[in-house]
């Protein structure tokens, strides 16, 4: 479902400290079932992203290609794992128009800021099951967010968004013109 929340921003992560199911698309192998073959360095494999603990166990999983972060590492605390895996990410940014912003009443406080700036996330072991898929947050302008968008929720707020740019050049801006004719005549 769409959300309008204010702050916090989605795109600081929160480690939840209980243990979370591994995907079946993705694996964790003891170190005494591997041919003890020496892991890679972090951000070596594409499409692939690799956990190794201090004792060698290996947590693995699909990286995608539009992702901006690799959140391989190696010699992490067994106690840690759970908690690495909560705030994996899978990232990617879209920019937004900068609009002239204020929250006073007054042009001359404004400030000029993105709007409908937001990201692509995926967080698959997120507790929350819908936040395992990739969805779309978008930041509407500082502070105000909607979040979690699927494809077709995401295609409505297009579709509204473009039913109000529509709105604003074809029924506003005539008016506006208008209005500021008839000012300037009388």
């Amino acid at each position: 479902m769409t959300e309008l929340r204010t702050a916090p921003s989605p795109f600081t992560s929160t480690h939840a400290t209980k243990e979370n199911a591994i995907p079946s698309h993705q694996s964790t192998t003891d170190p005494e079932d591997q041919n003890r073959q020496e892991q890679p360095p972090p951000w070596s494999t594409p499409g692939k992203w690799t956990i190794t603990t201090e004792g060698g166990s290996v947590t693995s999983g699909y990286l995608p290609a539009w992702a901006e972060d690799d959140p391989s590492e190696t010699g992490v605390s067994l106690a840690l794992l759970p908690s690495r895996l909560t705030g994996i990410n899978h990232r990617n940014f879209f920019e937004g128009p900068i609009m002239p912003l204020t929250t006073t009443g007054s042009r001359d406080d404004a400030e000029e800021d993105a709007v409908f700036e937001g990201s692509i996330d995926c967080n698959p072991y997120d507790p929350d099951p819908c936040q395992r898929a990739p969805v779309v947050n978008i930041q509407v302008c500082l502070g105000h967010w909607i979040l979690g968008l699927d494809p077709k929720e995401l295609g409505d707020v297009a579709a509204k968004l473009r039913a109000q740019a529509d709105r604003l050049h074809d029924e506003v801006l005539p008016a506006l013109i208008a209005a500021r004719e008839d000012w300037a005549t009388h």
